[in-house]
Formats: C-alpha cells, structure tokens, sequence
C-alpha cells in the first residue's frame, strides 16, 4: 500500500484521536496505531518517533501481535477498561440549592430534580445528610443550602450515619413548660400595674413598670423581661384603648 502521495492532515489527526480516546484507552490506541503504520510500511524507528514511544516496543509490539494476533494489542500486565465504561459506572454529579421555598437537588445535566419543601425540615434534611454520608454532596453546599454552620452540618449527618431519622434529627428539646421567674402573682402585678398606670395617664414604659414590681414584690425584674409578658398576654396596645374604654 502506498501512502507517499497521501495528504494527512495533522489537525484532523489530532481530533480523531482525541474522539477515539474517548472509547479507547491511550494504551490500546497506541498499540494499534503503532501496527498500523507498521503495516503502512514505516521502519520501526520512525513509527517510535511518531507515537512518541522507543524503538524496542515498537518492536515488542510487532512481534507479539504478529504471534498472538488481536489479543496482543491488550495490555496484560493491568485490565484496560474503556473511558465509555469508567464513565457510565462513575458517580452521577449532584448540586443542591435552596430556590425560594423549596429545596432542589440536581442529579446530572438531563433536568432531573428532587424538590423538597422548606418547611419540610427533617425531610429535607435526612435526604440531604444521607447524600452528604455518601459521597455525593459536599458539607459545606450542604451547610450552606440548610442554613446551618459546617460543623453542625457535619455532626448531624455523623449522627445520621448510625442513629436512625429520630434519634439524630428530630429536636427532643422540650421548652419550659411554666414561667418560673414570673409566675401568677407576678403577671397579676404586671396587668394591675399596667392598667393602673394606663387609667390615669401615667407612664407605661417598661422601665417604670419593672422598676414598680421590683419595690412592690421585692424582685429584680429587667425591663425587657416586663415587655416580654407584656406582648405574650396581649396588652401592647391597653394604654391606647383602656382609657377610651373607661370614659364609655
């Protein structure tokens, strides 16, 4: 066969490799073109050359294939799996962000997604958190999407990794159940010393009002402590509309 009034093109040389790369691996391609321009009647040296490898495996190559036939082009000493196979087995990629109320976790480029509502915490977090255990989200993403710091982010998903959903992500803190500070007497003052104070047009400040609790039951009320009860019994607005009441 010959080649010697050919034209080969070194740029779609490069580009056909480059595409063959992607279903063969470098080694196998390598070998097969090195036979091939074997074939094509190139010296052993030059073929070396051109394959950027040395005379004697050009040789090596050469002799093998010729006595073994197709078989002998595979690397023996390691199994070669084509980039087609390694690619289909290898982990999908996985994004996750939080889009206004839902949280959304992209699998891949083809528009697939899990959408989780926001409101939906223990949900969102125990799909999250198992993807965080398996490799396939990253802490920090993960931390960032849930609105938690990185060390909680990991902590939980350590916990999640050998306690079931209960025991590591559902929150058993139980709050006070009664207000010790400020017990019935206490929140009876407040209410006796706010409409008092409302009816005759005195000051209903929170200040002036820890300060009269503090001399009347001997206490040392904060005056944010007073706002606090103030707004949980539903009295902000009494001094506005108890005096109007009154005069009724």
């Amino acid at each position: 066969m010959d080649c010697r009034y050919l034209e080969f093109s070194p740029t779609k040389s490069e580009e056909r490799i480059n595409r063959a790369l992607q279903v063969f691996p470098k080694g196998l391609l390598m070998r097969l073109l090195v036979f091939a321009l074997y074939l094509l009647g190139l010296d052993r040296k030059a073929v070396a050359a051109l394959v950027g490898t040395v005379e004697e495996s050009v040789k090596s190559v050469i002799r093998f294939v010729m006595r073994d036939g197709f078989p002998a082009l595979r690397d023996r000493r390691r199994s070669e799996v084509p980039p087609v196979t390694i690619a289909s087995l290898s982990q999908p990629h996985i994004s996750v962000r939080r889009d206004g109320n839902w949280y959304v976790a992209e699998f891949g480029s083809n528009g697939n997604a899990l959408r989780i509502p926001v409101s939906f915490q223990i949900q969102a977090k125990t799909v999250l958190l198992s993807l965080v255990n398996a490799g396939l989200l990253s802490v920090p993403q993960t931390a960032a999407t849930l609105g938690i710091h990185a060390s909680h982010c990991r902590e939980l998903a350590r916990k999640l990794a050998s306690h079931d959903v209960v025991e590591s992500l559902v929150d058993k803190r139980q709050g006070q159940k009664r207000d010790y500070l400020v017990g019935p007497e206490q929140k009876a003052e407040i209410i006796q010393q706010l409409v008092a104070r409302a009816i005759t047009g005195q000051s209903t400040s929170s200040d002036v009002l820890a300060e009269a609790l503090n001399d009347r039951l001997q206490a040392k009320f904060a005056p944010r402590t007073i706002r606090w009860h103030i707004q949980k019994l539903g009295l902000t607005h009494i001094k506005k509309t108890l005096p109007q009441l009154v005069e009724m």
